[in-house]
């Protein structure tokens, strides 16, 4: 260790919340600063197991562990330090490669992967616990105003979901969010039902996925063919979507506020949760006919070739956003006593954001390995944070709500003939009420067939038409009415350039890629001989050119902050 690190004082940095960001963020800052940082992470749904480890709290704890599936792009995982890397994807029954390459997953690092959350969980939480330098609290953290629990802190990272008591009590430090950027009336944030229902599907994953981007009622993401097809309801489904309490006669929204998953356990049981003891009521209004919702439930079952026995679970999830204007902020200034602390968002605290497009937790990883490199290029012997050292930081997280906020808006909203935006879920509702007639199963068809011919050889084998006909044929003309008005993907708006943080490190950039070859060495220029002047110009524009390449390659080293330096030093020894 050299004397510079040595003198370096340690930065005190306090997690709140344990899921998959806030353990990436400390995994990654330990990589990065592996003797400058200590580390302690709180999370209430920890506990210490009978052996002494810290592991998830179970059913029989009280705590619901989540079963999605989600996809993580190559652009994030190829970035997750080693260790990290070799955990969750060394056991490649654990993943698949269900979606096809793309710009958030460029073919040079890998297709997109999906895996369970709760085995990124355990494993992240795994190694974190056998991780020097950092702390594992199973209990949650209590947030104070007058700041008693963060003395010594010189940065609290907020990371406990978009209704955590952290994120609560500190919100107001951050501004005011703004949710008329994602509204139709400039005001109110549109909000999508979404129903969660927990199946099997016997499809290909090549199947599934044109299935998926030809229509946006239904969306599957499995591992394997299990995972949760989840279903977008329009305006009037959302209100038959309610728990009831046999015992109590009464009505519950457990389904949607908490959001609770409720389950049977053999194919004749009812859907109950039992943490409420309330029943899916539109699976009980359809034993005597009185619910809309239940047969188009049984119909996205169809289309992704699912057995009504393999659905064992449903759950709901409310989806909305809204603009951030910032992410980091000053909690507690510093003082001749107390150095002060810093609050920072990440994840679902800092962003939340549609998951239809599938960038939520993607987003939460980029803002967790953000973070953790500003930290470590901007920690230094001084021991001290000020507002410039997160101006990257906020930038990263202005790119990253920009790019998937906007992309996740084009997945809620379309537009209609007379060139006005309106909700998707509306179009949905729509297509039950209006009488229009045309050959649905052919239109579908057709679609189906030009977006397995685009997509070509980015999937697996892909199914044939007689395949994707059979499809068709299972399904009602109401159904694929829906699906024929709900429209595609809008994958032409919504693709192009993805956020790239290597254009704000480009000094790491420099030290993380292979070296560029040299430039070609210019031709030389005639220089005639009778005019004395004209050589001396000639070495002088050579020479320009060689102060430009330095200082580019200056630039490139050392960072935009050095630049003005390198310049005046360039030219003033010229």
């Amino acid at each position: 260790m050299d004397s510079t690190r040595a003198q370096k004082p340690t930065l005190n940095v306090t997690i709140v919340g344990g899921g998959p960001v806030g353990l990436l963020f400390a995994l990654t800052l330990r990589e990065l600063m592996p003797e400058d940082a200590a580390i302690e992470i709180f999370d209430g749904r920890w506990t210490r197991s009978k052996t002494g480890e810290i592991v998830w709290r179970g059913k029989e704890d009280g705590n619901a562990r989540r079963q999605q599936v989600v996809t993580i792009q190559s652009r994030q995982y190829a970035r997750f330090p080693k260790n990290v890397t070799n955990a969750l994807f060394s056991d490649s029954d654990r993943y698949s490669e269900m979606w096809p390459v793309g710009p958030d997953s460029p073919k040079h690092l890998g297709s997109p992967r999906n895996i369970r959350i709760s085995y990124v969980e355990d494993k992240l939480l795994e190694l974190a616990e056998n991780t020097s330098h950092i702390t594992l609290i199973a209990q949650n953290f209590e947030p104070d105003q007058d700041g008693v629990n963060l003395n010594g802190k010189r940065i609290l990272v907020i990371c406990d979901g978009i209704s955590g008591a952290t994120r609560s009590a500190y919100i107001s430090r951050f501004g005011k969010e703004d949710t008329g950027v994602y509204s139709i009336d400039g005001t109110n944030a549109l909000q999508d039902t979404v129903l969660g229902l927990r199946v099997k599907s016997k499809l290909p994953d090549s199947t599934a996925v044109i299935l998926t981007v030809a229509q946006n009622r239904y969306l599957l993401n499995s591992l394997g063919g299990d995972g949760f097809l989840n279903m977008r309801l329009a305006p009037e489904e959302v209100r038959e979507v309610v728990g009831f309490n046999k015992d109590r006669m009464e009505f519950s929204d457990c389904i949607q506020s908490n959001p609770c998953l409720m389950v049977r356990k053999r194919p004749q049981d009812d859907f109950i949760c039992p943490t409420h003891n309330t029943y899916f009521k539109p699976a009980l209004d359809a034993k005597v006919g009185a619910s809309a919702l239940w047969p188009r439930v049984l119909e996205g079952l169809k289309l992704f070739d699912v057995d009504t026995d393999d659905l064992t679970g449903i759950t709901a999830f409310r989806l909305s956003m809204a603009q951030r204007p910032r992410f980091t902020a000053e909690l507690i200034p510093p003082t001749r006593s107390s150095s002060g602390t810093y609050g920072a968002l990440l994840g679902d605290a800092a962003s939340a954001i549609h998951f239809w497009p599938g960038r939520g937790l993607n987003s939460g990883f980029a803002s967790a390995q953000s973070l953790a490199r500003t930290l470590a290029e901007r920690w230094t012997e001084e021991g001290r944070l000020r507002d410039s050292d997160f101006m990257r930081h906020e930038a990263a997280m202005a790119m990253l709500q920009y790019r998937h906020k906007t992309r996740a808006w084009r997945a809620m909203v379309t537009t209609d003939p007379k060139g006005n935006v309106v909700p998707i879920q509306q179009v949905i509702g729509e297509s039950y009420r209006n009488g229009t007639v045309q050959n649905y199963g052919d239109l579908f068809l057709e679609r189906l067939v030009q977006i397995r011919d685009r997509l070509g050889d980015r999937l697996e084998d892909p199914p044939s038409d007689r395949e994707l006909k059979k499809i068709i044929s299972r399904l009602s003309v109401q159904t694929l009415k829906t699906l024929v008005e709900s429209e595609p993907w809008d994958t032409a708006t919504m693709g192009g350039e993805e956020a790239d943080f290597e254009l704000l490190w480009p000094s790491q950039r420099q030290a993380a890629a292979p070296p560029a070859p040299p430039p070609p060495a210019p031709a030389p220029s005639p220089v005639p001989v009778q005019q004395g002047g004209t050589r001396r110009r000639g070495f002088a524009g050579i020479a320009a050119l060689v102060l430009m390449a330095m200082a580019a390659a200056a630039v490139w080293q050392r960072g935009l902050d050095q630049m003005l330096a390198d310049v005046q030093t360039l030219l003033g020894g010229w």
